[in-house]
């Protein structure tokens, strides 16, 4: 086989195989750590509440693609979130789904990720540690 013909068959063999090999494949404490230091703009150990709604808010702008300020599954289903938490980003849709509606709005958003933090903040100092940050115990977040 020469040269050119091996392009598109580098091309087309990921797309056949689904690009399972490109999901990166973290265990729960790779990505605990990944995660929190996302949210802990400032590098300093902690995440403030300040910071972690300022990432909230971001994620939700990087979600509504359209602009239109809601988020719907579809788009849930195209974001990376997704794609390397699936039953995390199910479960913060459908906490954030305050209204039951099928969308989440920018409002329904940070109402749900305030009582998130809230309940991860077991001390109350408005900051969270790294043991304080859950990211996989969808059990405290089911209504």
């Amino acid at each position: 086989m020469n040269k050119k013909h091996l392009l598109p068959f580098t091309i087309i063999l990921p797309l056949l195989t689904g690009c399972a090999w490109m999901k990166p494949h973290y265990n729960d404490q790779q990505m605990h750590s990944y995660l929190f230091n996302k949210f802990d703009a400032n590098e300093d150990g902690v995440i403030t509440k300040a910071e972690y709604m300022e990432f909230i808010d971001e994620r939700f702008d990087k979600m509504d693609t359209d602009g239109n300020g809601t988020i719907t599954k579809e788009d849930l289903y195209d974001s990376r979130f997704y794609t390397f938490l699936p039953e995390l980003a199910e479960a913060v849709f459908r906490d954030s789904d305050i209204d039951n509606s099928g969308t989440i709005t920018r409002e329904e958003m940070i109402e749900a990720e305030e009582k998130r933090f809230s309940m991860m903040d077991k001390n109350g100092d408005d900051k969270l540690t790294k043991d304080e940050f859950i990211i996989n115990d969808m059990s405290k977040f089911k209504k």
